[in-house]
């Protein structure tokens, strides 16, 4: 378990982060939400070890973060960032293999070879290994560098060391099918290896079918934390986003589901809906 207590982040004079205190389970998907700039990544960055903390304390499994080493990091968590930009031609296989190199000890090549094709057969991508990571469409790309970080954590011990992944908005710029099947992959190695998921996220919906757990960012500092069926309410979101909005159950998976509003919309014009009484499925 990863235990995140009170911790601040500054960039200059500009304290971006306050007091967050949260925990990531391994076999849990978290996810945060909020407006842009409210803190988002850089609460990703201080997670992953790339943004110092300027107060407060990150324990992995009891050991302050702090006291880690970057090989520790590299073979406990991997990071798919929202956007890689590759400007030469490098095959797929060869970009999964990459995942490998965090191996504390030399991988004999009939190894390596077995994790890339393990990588992209859990992300159903198998039949591209010789493509050319750059021919590929925004969703293959994402899927194929979701296949280098379960090379990241399958070259390593998992015996009695929890794993996490970090997803920073990793549903960016794709369209609704490639989204649902990007997360549906994610849910997969999340039951199959019990791996621990922190995720960037803009769309709420995606957040409410996604998450076991959702923080709810505005300014820097956590207002609410909880399971969907728990937070996402129409006046939590009013004080995220600043929008006001109508949560029903999902008619398929029960969960909320959220229908964001214009504001000439009169209250009026909605109090039948806001009136209902909700009950989700658990």
């Amino acid at each position: 378990m990863i235990n995140v207590a009170h911790i601040k982040v500054k960039k200059g004079r500009t304290e971006i982060l306050k007091e967050a205190t949260f925990r990531i389970e391994p076999g849990k998907i978290t996810v945060v939400v909020g407006k842009n700039g409210a803190g988002k990544s850089t609460m990703l960055e201080a997670l992953t070890g790339s943004n110092p903390l300027s107060g407060g304390s990150i324990h992995w499994e009891g050991e302050a973060m702090e006291k880690m080493s970057s090989k520790t990091m590299a073979i406990r968590r991997a990071v798919l960032s929202q956007s890689v930009k590759i400007s030469f031609s490098l095959r797929v296989g060869e970009l999964v293999e990459m995942g490998t190199y965090v191996s504390d000890e030399p991988l004999p090549q009939i190894k390596i070879d077995s994790l890339i094709k393990s990588a992209l057969q859990e992300v159903e991508m198998q039949d591209f290994i010789d493509r050319d990571f750059t021919t590929l469409s925004g969703g293959e790309q994402k899927r194929v560098l979701l296949a280098k970080c379960i090379a990241q954590l399958n070259c390593c011990c998992w015996s009695n060391v929890n794993k996490y992944l970090f997803l920073d908005e990793p549903t960016a710029n794709l369209d609704v099918e490639q989204q649902f099947k990007l997360i549906e992959l994610v849910r997969k190695l999340v039951r199959r290896r019990n791996v621990g998921v922190f995720a960037v996220l803009h769309d709420i919906n995606l957040a409410a079918q996604f998450a076991d757990e959702i923080l709810m960012l505005r300014d820097g500092r956590i207002i609410k934390k909880g399971s969907p069926q728990d937070i996402l309410t129409p006046e939590n979101i009013k004080e995220t986003f600043d929008i006001r909005a109508i949560v029903t159950p999902h008619p398929v998976f029960g969960c909320p589901h959220i229908t964001t509003l214009p504001k000439h919309i009169s209250e009026s014009s909605i109090s039948s809906f806001t009136k209902k009484s909700i009950s989700y499925e658990k």
